[in-house]
């Protein structure tokens, strides 16, 4: 089986229908050696600046061009600081 982790439900609901995942479950579909669920968003994101070491506005860091590009763990804004969805 393989497992397919989509953005939101209409979306799964989309790549389901592609893949012949009919059978519906709950919190997800599978049919055809899949099974198809769903987040509610983007679980992984770009880094931010900060995560390449970049601090504060410098206009001489422009344009940004990271390789490789780091991918994080979303993160929501609480006060000023970031932080991860889940902290463990």
């Amino acid at each position: 089986m393989k497992t397919v982790i989509a953005e939101k439900p209409s979306v799964a609901r989309e790549i389901a229908s592609l893949l012949g995942a009919s059978d519906k479950k709950d919190g997800y579909l599978t049919g055809n050696g899949y099974f198809v669920t769903w987040a509610f968003g983007h679980l992984i994101g770009l880094g931010m600046p900060e995560d390449y070491g970049i601090t504060g506005f410098d206009k001489a860091s422009l344009p940004i061009l990271p390789n490789p590009f780091i991918l994080t763990v979303r993160k929501v804004k609480k006060t000023k600081a970031t932080k991860p969805i889940r902290e463990h």
